[in-house]
């Protein structure tokens, strides 16, 4: 697909918005809006077999607290597997021997660049969360049916979160 031009529509700390003017499949040019977003990680942190970490979070774009597994926006330049490592132990306290790699996966690749990038979280040792000054977060063990439960009455409606779940009830990893 050839770009003819691209105009930076907003610039902000999460995503940035362009719109760019492309090929179109069927002859002439289209313009398409493409969110960028630096990516982020999520982390399956399971300090007992049979369980998964979630946290709650007040998320205003939806209007609503949700359940999620830890997550966080990389950092400019920074390692995924670090990320994971520092997302965990800021929302949850939890400190990870080794965080493993699983997949990435994009979140919405019809307008956005957003890559997320799965791990699992082994060996852990419990701490105190240490969130950002602007962040707020209830910190909870769920056994992985009650977690999978909240799915299936549309309590837990993160869709990362969801994935991440339904590794761990497959792989049944224990932390």
């Amino acid at each position: 697909m050839h770009v003819y031009s691209t105009r930076r529509v907003y610039e902000g700390n999460v995503i940035n918005l362009r719109v760019d003017e492309v090929d179109a499949r069927k002859g002439g040019r289209r313009a398409f809006e493409v969110v960028e977003h630096k990516g982020g990680v999520v982390i399956v942190a399971q300090p007992a077999p049979g369980t998964i970490v979630l946290v709650s979070q007040q998320r205003h774009a939806v209007g609503e607290d949700l359940w999620e597994v830890p997550a966080g926006m990389l950092e400019t330049g920074e390692d995924p597997a670090h990320a994971a490592a520092r997302e965990l132990r800021e929302e949850t306290g939890y400190r990870a021997e080794r965080v493993r790699y699983l997949w990435s996966a994009y979140s919405t690749p019809g307008f956005c660049t957003e890559l997320l990038r799965f791990f699992v979280a082994e060996g852990l040792t419990p701490g105190e969360p240490s969130p950002d000054d602007n962040e707020e977060f209830v910190v909870r063990t769920f056994a992985l049916a009650d977690a999978w439960a909240m799915v299936q009455r549309d309590e837990l409606r993160d869709a990362k979160s969801q994935i991440a779940l339904a590794w761990a009830m497959r792989n049944g990893a224990a932390g």
